[in-house]
């Protein structure tokens, strides 16, 4: 169950954008709402946890978008924030405190919708987590968190951004897991998360902690696509 927050002054917008959510998922999601008509009222019924994403109108009279998100941001770094706003001179303000999205109200509505889409997809993306056995125990390992696998020697070693864990099984296996997660190879074997890519060259790439991974001619493209898809999808 995905708990979901949607705090807006105007009770027609948020039975609008909580049809709009049904007309994309349909009406047997996952999904658990809440609704709150002031930034007041959200914080008073605010803690860890409690919301996994929170559509935020900014412009809300006494205690704006922006106020309430930095005092929920300064309890709950993980939830997931999307403003709402009839203007764009927020866009820049809603990045300070790591908005995910910044959504226009009255754009055209394939751009809204897929904004909508790419905000609740983002949860799944984040907290997606896959099982391997250390040490003979199984344990949850978070896909947002793998910088890139490797195969060596039969043995596949799945990279962290300080560490990497040892285990068994085959690079194409998890190839397949990851489709449509901005996953992909830059020669045949290793698997990489663009979500950890800090920049692409002609033949290498740079991760975001530092390390460098040759990129082979044959999957440049294929690196270069997953990268530009993942970094437009964090700004459309």
């Amino acid at each position: 169950m995905v708990n979901i927050a949607i705090c807006d002054d105007e009770k027609s917008y948020v039975d609008t954008l909580l049809n709009d959510i049904t007309e994309i998922y349909g009406e047997n999601n996952s999904f658990h709402f809440r609704s709150f008509n002031s930034g007041e009222d959200i914080i008073s019924n605010f803690s860890r946890g409690e919301f996994d994403i929170i559509f935020m109108d900014i412009e809300m009279k006494e205690l704006d978008g922006l106020k309430t998100a930095e005092y929920i941001r300064s309890i709950d770094r993980n939830v997931i924030l999307a403003f709402l706003t009839n203007y764009d001179k927020f866009v820049y303000s809603g990045y300070e405190v790591n908005a995910f999205r910044y959504i226009l109200k009255d754009q055209a509505r394939p751009i809204y919708l897929k904004q909508i889409k790419d905000t609740i997809d983002e949860y799944s993306r984040k907290f997606k987590y896959i099982t391997i056995y250390l040490n003979d125990v199984l344990q949850k390992l978070m896909i947002d968190d793998i910088y890139y696998i490797e195969v060596y020697s039969r043995e596949i070693i799945i990279h962290l951004a300080d560490k990497c864990h040892r285990t068994t099984g085959k690079l194409k296996d998890y190839e397949n897991s990851f489709k449509g997660m901005y996953f992909a190879k830059p020669d045949k074997s290793h698997l990489v998360n663009a979500a950890n890519i800090d920049f692409v060259e002609k033949d290498r790439l740079l991760l975001k902690n530092g390390e460098h991974l040759y990129i082979s001619r044959k999957h440049y493209k294929e690196i270069v696509d997953a990268f530009v898809d993942y970094t437009k999808s964090r700004c459309i």
